[in-house]
């Protein structure tokens, strides 16, 4: 089974499986219980943050993907959409932008607006969601969404399920949007290339 898995995808695994056993050993030697919506959250974070800090290193797994540090234009005739969360964890609110370019890289659209009531790893996950259902009614049918989340975007790009979850069913909710849209898909993008969706999110 493990060699049908994508590199992101063992990553993500591999955390799961760390977390979990963590948790294990918190119950049977703490008596302190995570539920799994926790458990899943902690395991993004902590994936994100990883890769976050490898990126910059230029070193650690599937660190070709992730170097991408420079916003470049879509080829053709697909719009690239950027989508950045800003989070407010003690308010749990947040902040949501998202610009749409052109292959000229021309901006045909941007929009921003703030979000309740989520703890901080579904934020990222309902500013897709939003930039989505945005893409949608725009009637965009080739769409490039890039996401500096990197733990998101491999939720995406996986076919792990995550059931009994907010976050489950946030990236339902996304990849039913995807489906939605004529030819749409998700990358990773290091932050320094997703600054104006991060400074519309604030």
């Amino acid at each position: 089974m493990l060699d049908l898995l994508q590199q992101e995808q063992l990553e993500l695994l591999c955390v799961l499986y760390w977390k979990i056993w963590s948790s294990r050993n918190d119950a049977l030697w703490n008596n302190r219980f995570d539920n799994k919506q926790l458990i899943i959250e902690q395991s993004l974070r902590f994936l994100d943050g990883y890769c976050r800090v490898m990126a910059l290193r230029g070193r650690g797994p599937s660190t070709s993907q992730r170097m991408d540090t420079r916003w470049t234009p879509p080829g053709g005739d697909h719009v690239k959409i950027n989508v950045d969360g800003a989070v407010s964890a003690h308010q749990r609110a947040y902040g949501m932008g998202a610009v749409a370019q052109n292959s000229s890289g021309e901006v045909v659209a941007a929009m921003s607006c703030k979000g309740q009531g989520v703890v901080c790893g579904i934020a990222e996950a309902c500013c897709l969601r939003k930039a989505l259902q945005w893409a949608r009614d725009l009637s965009f049918e080739k769409v490039i969404m890039e996401s500096d989340c990197a733990s998101l975007v491999t939720a995406m790009n996986s076919h792990l399920s995550y059931i009994n979850s907010s976050l489950g069913t946030v990236l339902s909710d996304c990849k039913l949007l995807m489906a939605s849209i004529t030819n749409c898909h998700v990358k990773f993008i290091h932050r320094m290339g997703n600054l104006v969706a991060h400074e519309l999110a604030r």
